[in-house]
């Protein structure tokens, strides 16, 4: 170890030749001389001597330190402040994993980093930035206001078992506000969240969220007069849900009881050796699917091919679940397609089947091994009620795609998945009104009749009369001269919260993310502001990590360790840390101190 600090670079760091005592004005001597090493993306490992001086005649005045060496590194620490932003950029932006940050570190910047070290300093790059962004207000308030204000988006998210990551948007420049840790979306715990925003950023032109009643009860209580939005996106799938859910249930419990799924599944492995023609390496059965000519049909026809189309189709209708526009349910309806397509195969075959042979070592046998799985679906125990199910979930789908059109979201055919905005929300409210208007009055005369159509029918006229007021006046009142036009969906935040879970699944590669969520920093969204020119601009002058570590030089050193250690507090402040939930223990562990406390505490 000797060796290696010997053999280190070696700089010596003192106050300035114009820094005199405060007080009297006189020369400063050297109190201390304190040495460390640090290590720096600039100028890698060194260490560090640094002189601190004092006034003899007032030796109780605080010693005077480096400035020039506070610039680079803050006190005690031995991580320069560029490493801190190299490693959060490397995280954050490029969603690499602590071990190969660790890896990169030393490769281009020749610094020896351990891999704990960089997850502790991950987390300090978010305390920083958080730190800087709360300093920064004023200036990005001037820019907010030359942007002719903004439009507030308020959304949560979070897995099973874990805490809320509430999160506040503006739509307008792309930026995250504020971000907090809640125990749950209740009214109380939104309003506090709300009232960091207001005293931050003044009153929003808009508040747009989905559909939960404390969202609307908070953001009416803290901005009081503001036009509120639901996000037609949730209010869609809230309304197809209700529908189509109970139906949509039972037509998945049906089918995987027919085990058609694995069966398909199982045939397309045994037939994978025929699927790829091995001369050409092209798909078998391209050589067929134009042809129309029955003469040169039977040219090419062989076992191979045979195998080939059973593969194709048994892979065709496995491939249900990847055929819809993205929307997700209920826009998407997967075990719909699934029928469907296995009711257009089973056709086919059925068509061409009674002049097969019989026998499982015959050419055509996987194609009637194909035909006989299909019929666990159409020629079953199973297939009267699912054709019953089937025409009863097609009757409620066409009255949720009448409410989808009128609404104007999630069109068919659409190519921006969950992203899509839907229809321009430029139609006036007039006329996007008039739409819903007629749709309900035809619902609602349905909904008063008995037919089969009533429970679907009512479904929409409720949930329409319940969000009526907050589904229209997309297009504000000009303010500087410019048309403002709120968004009719909350995709910008669904948007964030799908990158901030890709972080998580980069870094550890869980699937259910409730321990990355609840370990995650409240504000680590923030960091996502990255991604915006302007804001980095505004903040720190540019994006490149130079930028970064010399605004984070001039926050208070104290300051993040402070915020990351009141973060520690309200994590174990809601549950203790999971070492200890892990120790079966810990009744038995803490039985002699509750015997002491019941006899010394009475």
């Amino acid at each position: 170890m000797q060796g290696e600090l010997a053999s280190l670079p070696r700089f010596t760091f003192a106050w300035g030749d114009d820094t005199r005592c405060l007080k009297c004005g006189e020369a400063l001597q050297v109190k201390v001389t304190k040495t460390r090493t640090v290590r720096s993306a600039a100028y890698g490992e060194f260490l560090a001597r640094e002189r601190q001086g004092y006034c003899p005649r007032h030796p109780h005045l605080p010693l005077v330190r480096s400035a020039q060496l506070a610039r680079i590194v803050a006190p005690g620490s031995r991580n320069a402040y560029d490493v801190i932003a190299s490693v959060g950029i490397e995280r954050f932006m490029e969603y690499r994993q602590y071990q190969e940050i660790a890896v990169e570190l030393s490769r281009r910047l020749k610094i020896d980093v351990p891999q704990r070290t960089v997850s502790h300093l991950a987390q300090k790059f978010v305390a920083y930035f958080a730190i800087v962004h709360q300093e920064s207000t004023p200036l990005l308030r001037k820019d907010m206001r030359d942007r002719g204000g903004y439009i507030l988006h308020v959304d949560g998210t979070c897995e099973e078992g874990s805490r809320v990551l509430l999160v506040c948007m503006d739509s307008i420049s792309g930026q995250v506000l504020e971000s907090r840790k809640i125990g749950s979306e209740n009214a109380e715990d939104v309003a506090d969240v709300l009232e960091a925003v207001r005293r931050d950023w003044g009153p929003p032109l808009a508040i747009v969220h989905d559909l939960r009643q404390s969202l609307i009860t908070a953001a009416g209580e803290v901005f009081e007069g503001i036009p509120q939005f639901v996000c037609h996106y949730h209010f869609a799938a809230d309304v197809g849900k209700d529908i189509l859910l109970p139906q949509v249930d039972r037509l998945r419990r049906l089918v995987r009881r027919t085990k058609v799924r694995p069966k398909l599944g199982a045939l397309v492995r045994s037939l994978k050796d025929s699927a790829v023609d091995k001369e050409s390496g092209e798909l078998t059965i391209t050589s067929v699917l134009g042809l129309r000519s029955t003469a040169k049909l039977r040219e090419i026809c062989s076992s191979q091919i045979a195998k080939a189309a059973a593969h194709a189709l048994a892979s065709w209708i496995l491939a249900s679940f990847r055929s819809g526009d993205g929307y997700g349910f209920p826009f998407d309806m997967p075990y719909l397609i699934l029928h469907d397509r296995i009711q257009d195969v089973y056709r086919v075959l059925s068509e061409a089947s009674s002049s097969w042979p019989r026998g499982r070592r015959s050419t055509l046998a996987p194609l009637s091994r194909l035909k006989d799985i299909l019929a666990r679906v159409t020629a079953s125990e199973h297939t009267a009620e699912l054709r019953s199910i089937v025409a009863e979930t097609r009757r409620d789908r066409r009255i949720f795609e009448q409410f989808r059109a009128a609404l104007r979201i999630c069109p068919k055919g659409g190519k921006r998945r969950r992203n899509d905005e839907g229809a321009p929300s430029s139609m006036s409210r007039r006329r996007h009104e008039k739409l819903l208007k007629d749709l309900r009055t035809r619902l609602g005369r349905r909904a008063r009749r008995a037919g089969p159509d009533r429970r679907a029918s009512e479904i929409v006229v409720q949930h329409l009369d319940k969000y009526w007021d907050f589904l229209f006046g997309h297009v504000l009142p000009k303010r500087c001269g410019k048309k403002k036009i709120v968004p009719r969906t909350n995709n910008v935040q669904e948007q964030l919260f799908r990158v901030v879970k890709t972080q998580c699944r980069r870094l550890h590669g869980r699937g259910h993310l409730s321990r990355d969520i609840d370990a995650m920093l409240p504000a680590t969204p923030l960091v996502l502001n990255l991604r915006l020119g302007d804001y980095c601009q505004t903040v720190y002058g540019g994006v490149d990590v130079d930028k970064l570590a010399a605004r984070f030089s001039v926050v208070d050193p104290a300051a993040p360790t402070e915020l990351m250690e009141t973060w520690r507090r309200e994590k174990f402040a809601v549950g203790i840390p999971r070492r200890l939930e892990a120790q079966r223990d810990l009744p038995q562990k803490l039985a002699r101190f509750i015997a002491v406390a019941a006899r010394e505490l009475r």
